[in-house]
């Protein structure tokens, strides 16, 4: 029941994640200005592809799976935190800081999925 919860979790940190990336696009996030648009979405694509190759690690069992994505729910809450502590910082959304909305989605998910998967860790010889 465990890896249910966790799973569920995972698919809602990826939701979550792709939010952030629109969110960051729409509200002129400073990096995304200075890439572009297009390498922006193609950056975030290719760096979105990690976190689905370990989620594969997961539905296949992979103990190590099971770390990386504790690894990327921690990365997860540290973007949704800094996005939206440089958006109180500096007061500003548009052209800087957006991705705080979503941010919160992230914030709230990231803890749960990092509990839900270390309960879930399979002991054992599969690696």
């Amino acid at each position: 029941m465990k890896i249910n919860k966790a799973l569920f979790f995972y698919l809602a940190l990826l939701a979550f994640h792709v939010a952030h990336v629109f969110e960051e696009a729409w509200g002129g996030f400073i990096i995304e200005r200075a890439l572009g648009l297009g390498w922006f979405l193609f950056v975030n694509w290719i760096l979105f592809l990690i976190p689905l190759g370990i989620l594969y690690l997961i539905l296949t069992g992979r103990r190590q799976g099971y770390y990386l994505g504790i690894a990327y729910a921690v990365l997860m809450l540290l973007n949704g935190l800094g996005h939206n502590l440089m958006v109180l910082v500096t007061g500003g959304y548009f052209n800087g800081f957006a991705g705080s909305m979503s941010g919160l989605g992230l914030i709230i998910v990231s803890p749960l999925m990092i509990y839900y998967l270390r309960q879930s860790i399979p002991h054992g010889n599969k690696t």
